[in-house]
C-alpha cells in the first residue's frame, strides 16, 4: 500500500494528537436530559416540546465564517433498534425524501457498477464543458479536470454518457482512495484560484463537532482517525447522492459510521456521517444523529433523535447571505425533521403489519 507524503505526515499527526482531542464524558452525562442541556445547549422548554411531539431546532454559532451548524430534536414512535435499521438503509430512507432526488449504495468493495444508476444533473454538463484548472464551478481536482479537458470530445452526441462515465469512474477511485488513507487521501480541489484542501476541512469540522459526541469518544476517533483507528463495534456503510437544497443539485460521496455501544455505557445508538465528496459548495459536512431510548409510557414509548449538521461551505459567508441562509435551514431543517419522523413511523407500521401477516 503506497501512502503520499500529506498522508504520511498527517497520520502522524493524528495518531499523536487523538487522545488529546477525544471529548470528555462527565460524570453528570448520564442521562438524555443531562446530554439534552450539557451536549446538545437546549432548555427545559425544549425537552417538554420534544415531549408534546413537537420539532425542536437550533441554529448554532460557529468560529469560522465559512461554517454553518444546526441540532435539531425530535420523538419518534419507533424503537431504537428499529429506527436505526430503518435510518441505516439509505435507498429506503431516500424514499419519499424531498431532497435526496437519487441514493445509492456501494458494495465492500466499490465499483462503477455500484453508482450506475446515476444521472448527472443537466446543469452539470454545461459547467464541465468550461471547467479549467483554477476555473470551475464543479468541485473537481487538478487531475479530474485535466482527465476531462483530454479525453472528452464535447462535440460528440454522446459526450453526456462519456463524461458521466469518466466521472463514475474517477470518483470510486476518490473512494478508494479515502478507504485506504482516510481524511488524509480526501481530494484538493482547484475549481479556484486558490486550492481547497478537503482533508483540512474535514478535520476541522470533526473537531468542532467533538461536544456532541462526548457520550461516544470511541466513534468520535474512529471518525477523526478512519482507517487507522480499529473500528471495533462500530458499523461501516457508504452510498452516494444527488441532493437538491434548492440551488444546483449536489452529487455527494458519503461514508456512513453506526455506533450501537458507546463505551460510556449509554444506551444510545449513534450514527455519523462524514461527506467523502460534494460536487457544489461544500467543502466539508458532518451528520451526527442520536438515538435514545424515550419513556417506556405511553405516549413517550419509543426513540428521542438529536439531530446535528456541521458544514463548511468552500467560501465565506457574509453576513446578510447567513443571516438569509441560516433562517431557511432553520425552516427547512424543521419541515425535514418532520418528513423523517413521518417516513420512519409509516415504515415500522409496514414492517410491523407484514411480520403479523407472515
Amino acid at each position: 500500500m503506497r501512502y503520499s507524503l500529506r498522508s504520511c505526515i498527517g497520520r502522524t499527526v493524528i495518531a499523536s494528537s487523538l487522545l488529546l482531542i477525544a471529548p470528555d464524558v462527565g460524570q453528570s452525562q448520564t442521562s438524555f436530559t443531562s446530554l439534552f442541556a450539557e451536549s446538545f445547549g437546549f432548555h427545559r422548554r425544549d425537552m417538554m416540546a420534544l415531549e408534546g411531539r413537537r420539532v425542536v431546532v437550533r441554529v448554532l454559532d460557529t468560529d469560522d465564517p465559512r461554517e454553518v451548524a444546526v441540532v435539531s430534536a425530535v420523538h419518534i414512535r419507533v424503537p431504537v433498534d428499529a429506527l436505526a435499521e430503518i435510518y441505516s438503509d439509505i435507498e429506503l430512507m431516500s424514499a419519499g425524501d424531498e431532497i435526496v432526488v437519487q441514493a445509492g449504495v456501494f458494495g465492500s468493495s466499490p465499483t462503477t457498477h455500484d453508482m450506475r444508476r446515476l444521472r448527472l444533473p443537466e446543469v452539470d454538463f454545461e459547467e464541465l464543458r468550461k471547467c479549467r484548472v483554477g476555473k470551475c464551478k464543479v468541485k473537481l481536482s487538478r487531475e479530474q479536470i485535466e482527465l476531462l479537458d483530454q479525453r472528452i470530445d464535447w462535440s460528440d452526441p454522446d459526450h453526456e454518457r462519456r463524461v458521466t462515465r469518466l466521472l463514475v469512474s474517477t470518483l470510486v477511485a476518490e473512494l478508494d482512495r479515502y478507504l485506504m488513507e482516510g481524511n488524509e487521501g480526501l481530494p484538493i480541489y482547484h475549481d479556484k484560484e486558490q486550492p481547497l484542501d478537503a482533508a483540512e476541512d474535514v478535520r476541522a469540522v470533526i473537531f468542532g463537532s467533538r461536544s456532541f459526541l462526548a457520550h461516544d469518544p470511541g466513534l468520535y476517533r474512529y471518525l477523526y482517525g478512519f482507517p487507522d483507528v480499529a473500528a471495533g463495534d462500530i458499523e461501516d456503510h457508504y452510498y452516494w447522492a444527488v441532493e437538491d437544497f434548492g440551488l444546483k443539485p449536489v452529487t455527494t460521496l458519503n461514508h456512513m459510521m453506526i455506533s450501537r455501544e458507546p463505551a460510556s455505557g449509554l444506551p444510545y445508538t449513534t450514527i455519523a456521517v462524514k461527506q467523502v465528496y460534494a460536487s457544489h459548495y461544500l467543502q466539508s459536512l458532518i451528520k451526527l444523529a442520536m438515538l435514545a431510548p424515550a419513556s417506556e409510557e405511553y405516549p413517550l414509548r419509543g426513540t428521542n433523535l438529536v439531530l446535528y449538521i456541521h458544514m463548511r461551505f468552500d467560501s465565506k459567508v457574509g453576513a446578510i447571505k447567513r443571516a438569509m441562509l441560516e433562517q431557511r435551514l432553520e425552516h427547512s431543517w424543521a419541515m425535514q425533521v418532520e418528513s423523517l419522523r413521518e417516513r420512519t413511523e409509516e415504515q415500522h407500521r409496514t414492517r410491523i403489519a407484514r411480520r403479523e401477516a407472515g
